[in-house]
């Protein structure tokens, strides 16, 4: 593995404009990996966007609302080059992943989180977690390449900035002058920008989400507020709700006729103060319930037909979580 500079990364991007380059991300592509894709793919002339499995519904809804075309899932072996996005681990890539390990050539990692590929001579990585997303990575080197940014495109680019913010608590003063240009690109307002893109649920739904809540399970341990429970729809928006509230992990699941699914979170930074990577702990436990899972140190998900073993998933989750709890100074 080689670790590049951004003045060697635009160097690469420039040598690679004209290759027959797929663009990917993490297992279930949220907002900052998609809209990223969509940035990178303005630098290559012949470029190509898939995804390891799904993309989240609000990534979905956002593409549609913006006049995107669906991404597809079919790797290419042929290809000259792989770009992979918001993603430090091949380990991420769920069906992808043997594929990455096994692509001959050169492959590199556009990421805002600490490196974790080691040994790959065909992979060269910009990881730099001064930045809050992969799409603001992106939107620097579109800068730095001075491509337009259209209104569109503004709006795609400034959302995957917003979404890996944390309300804007995983920020630096750059971040700020981003979606400061930005905005003025789309020519719109914070609000209005939120307005468009951020899904809000029938009343009912979220009467029903917010009842959930509430008779959801707490835990404190050693001053940690661990939640977890069930929700009927969008475990995602449950877990994320929860944090919002004041819990500094929560884990919700919900149950289709098909699979069960689950949506972990941790409040930014206990991730580092813990030692817990919630993607790594998903990805491990999904086997329980025959599925696969990922995701980023306080964002992660999982899913898997086998929904009878939504206890031993849960217990399984609970009991690393606690252990890491248990010995926190």
């Amino acid at each position: 593995m080689q670790n590049l500079n951004f003045d060697a990364l635009k160097d690469f991007i420039s040598g690679s404009s004209q290759k027959r380059a797929l663009i990917t991300f993490h297992s279930m592509g949220d907002m900052d990996s998609v809209a990223s894709a969509f940035a990178i793919s303005q630098l290559l002339g012949n470029s190509r966007i898939i995804s390891p499995d799904f993309i989240t519904s609000n990534s979905s809804s956002m593409l549609k609302k913006l006049g995107y075309p669906e991404i597809s899932c079919e790797f290419d072996d042929s290809a000259d080059l792989v770009i992979l996005l918001d993603a430090n681990d091949f380990a991420e890539c769920g069906p992808f992943a043997e594929k990455l390990q096994s692509f001959r050539k050169d492959i590199l990692i556009i990421d805002h989180h600490s490196p974790k590929i080691a040994g790959n001579a065909n992979v060269y990585c910009f990881n730099d977690e001064s930045y809050n997303s992969a799409t603001s990575i992106a939107y620097r080197l579109l800068q730095d390449f001075s491509v337009p940014v259209g209104v569109q495109l503004a709006k795609l680019i400034a959302m995957g900035i917003i979404s890996d913010s944390a309300e804007f608590k995983n920020s630096s003063a750059d971040t700020f002058l981003q979606i400061g240009a930005l905005l003025k690109a789309a020519g719109t307002d914070y609000s209005s920008l939120l307005a468009e893109f951020v899904q809000i649920s029938d009343v009912k739904e979220r009467a029903k989400t917010i009842s959930e809540m509430f008779s959801s399970t707490v835990i404190i341990k050693n001053k940690v507020l661990f939640v977890f429970g069930r929700t009927e729809t969008h475990s995602n928006i449950a877990a994320d709700d929860a944090i919002k509230i004041g819990a500094d992990i929560a884990l919700f699941h919900s149950i289709s006729k098909k699979e069960i699914s689950f949506s972990a979170r941790m409040r930014p930074g206990l991730d580092k103060k813990l030692g817990v990577d919630l993607g790594r702990i998903m990805k491990s436990i999904a086997p329980a319930i025959n599925g696969t899972g990922g995701g980023h140190p306080c964002a992660a998900g999982a899913y898997g037909p086998m929904q009878f073993k939504k206890d031993e998933f849960i217990n399984s989750f609970i009991a690393r979580i606690l252990s890491r709890i248990e010995n926190l100074n």
